[in-house]
């Protein structure tokens, strides 16, 4: 295969991946918008920013800032593959365990578990006009109080 057309399937490929990115809807920087989240049990963060890119075939990188209701900041990187099989967690003290699975387009689910039993459902969906992400997570918290939230964001 001559250099010019090792150059050319290198191009369409990265163009693709590229053009793959773009279309994925839940890709980009997402702000917490606290107005119309809800928090159960609160206090809800001062703010969180989600910043989420690919990570290879099925999966996205998320970076988690926020400032808690305390002050407190933080920032965790995690990486989903979504695959929708149990896939180790560290840094988590309410599970050891997640599986990821896109639904569609627009949705994504998390499954988070704790010795095999199920601890918090995450659903993440972002509108059609990819400005608004909302995310459900039902579940139990570290402590085992019940958790309702929903998180709604902004694209940046």
């Amino acid at each position: 295969m001559s250099v010019r057309t090792v150059s050319l399937v290198l191009a369409i490929l990265i163009a693709s991946i590229g053009l793959q990115a773009q279309q994925d809807p839940l890709i980009g920087t997402w702000n917490l918008n606290l107005a119309k989240s809800k928090y159960n049990p609160g206090p809800p963060p001062r703010s969180r920013v989600l910043k989420i890119e690919p990570a290879g075939s099925n999966a996205f990188k998320l970076t988690n800032d926020a400032v808690l209701a305390d002050g407190k900041k933080t920032h965790v990187v995690e990486t989903f593959i979504q695959d929708g099989k149990d896939h180790p967690l560290h840094d988590n003290p309410n599970a050891d365990t997640q599986v990821n699975r896109q639904i569609d387009m627009y949705t994504t689910e998390t499954i988070n578990k704790k010795g095999g039993k199920t601890v918090q459902t995450l659903k993440r969906v972002v509108s059609k006009d990819g400005k608004t992400m909302t995310i459900t997570i039902k579940g139990t918290t570290p402590s085992g109080a019940p958790l309702d939230d929903v998180r709604v964001f902004d694209k940046q």
